[in-house]
């Protein structure tokens, strides 16, 4: 087994060195502007390797899951494209919209709820698609999220085995992979939409995988740590009558990078420990779901933090 995932690894490395020539060579780079938080043009694209991965497990083991790789492919596909070119908003909400029924359809959703509750699972998945890309704005911080994301989903697994727990090694040995190139000072590579969306897509899948197993919801609490930061922003920014699909610079980890100066990797760091403590006080570490009662009061615990912490960070560098 050993030997075999380390065999894997080494190919994602090799998929990714002739990647980043080729990115290079036909210019999928990313340009800084006065929106980014890195100074040096960079390789845009090193997502590709997630689903490199999960293409490369449906192949190895027994083409299952066949609906969900192809929902995969699709929005990898127009996520490249946009990450090369400037995709119209209303074509790439299609292919988001056409992926997550592959998804569902591979679940079996359709026929395991009532059909008014429909949107509210196309809504919940599109808005994870955006906020995770919304999100991966600074060094390692949707890799590492990530990592923590699926590495939790195997600790759940030991006690809840409804997860194939080769997907979620192969996703963590491409994330392994990809932060040679990402998880440092200077970025050799950003994932891109076709990294942060990719990933976005398996999380739904999987997270709807579970719950259409237990019925509980309290399990969007393994994004709590994202959905924070994404949902006062956005709600501040519609205060405010901006517009939330702009680019812009006014989340929490984009304050500490740009602002307050702290390293993208420190921050991205702080992020992924602090889901990985949630994760494993609320799910795996007796192997059971806490009461609603503590759910809430970890979610208004953290709220109030970040929106204290956001206060004082905007009244000492006098931002609107």
């Amino acid at each position: 087994m050993i030997l075999s995932y380390l065999s894997v690894f080494l190919f994602f490395l090799l998929i990714a060195l002739v990647y980043y020539r080729l990115a290079l060579r036909f210019d999928i780079v990313d340009r800084p502007n006065s929106r980014s938080s890195h100074t040096k043009v960079t390789v845009r694209g090193g997502g590709i390797l997630i689903p490199v991965a999960a293409l490369l497990w449906w192949m190895a083991y027994d083409f299952q899951n066949t609906w969900m790789i192809l929902g995969m492919m699709w929005i990898a596909a127009i996520s490249m494209l946009d990450d090369m070119f400037d995709i119209s908003r209303l074509l790439r909400f299609g292919i988001q919209f056409l992926a997550l029924s592959f998804a569902f359809w591979d679940l079996n959703l359709f026929s395991q709820i009532d059909w008014y509750l429909l949107p509210v699972f196309y809504f919940f998945g599109l808005g994870v698609i955006n906020a995770i890309n919304f999100m991966d704005g600074i060094n390692g911080i949707t890799g590492l999220y990530s990592l923590v994301f699926f590495g939790s989903l195997l600790a759940v697994n030991e006690y809840l085995p409804i997860f194939p727990e080769q997907l979620l090694s192969y996703q963590i040995l491409a994330l392994l992979v990809f932060f040679i190139f990402n998880l440092r000072k200077r970025a050799l590579m950003f994932a891109g939409d076709i990294g942060s969306i990719s990933l976005a897509y398996l999380m739904i899948y999987l997270l709807t995988k579970w719950y259409l197993v237990d019925h509980n919801p309290i399990i969007v609490l393994f994004l709590l740590v994202y959905g924070i930061d994404v949902f006062f922003t956005i709600f501040r920014r519609l205060i405010k009558g901006e517009k939330v699909t702009e680019p812009h610079r006014t989340h929490l980890y984009q304050y500490l990078v740009n602002q307050v100066k702290i390293d993208h990797v420190i921050i991205a760091l702080v992020y992924a420990i602090l889901q990985l403590f949630i994760n494993f006080g609320l799910f795996i570490y007796n192997g059971e779901y806490p009461n609603l009662t503590i759910a809430w009061a970890i979610m208004i615990a953290l709220s109030l933090i970040y929106l204290a912490l956001k206060k004082r960070i905007r009244e000492k560098y006098h931002l609107n």
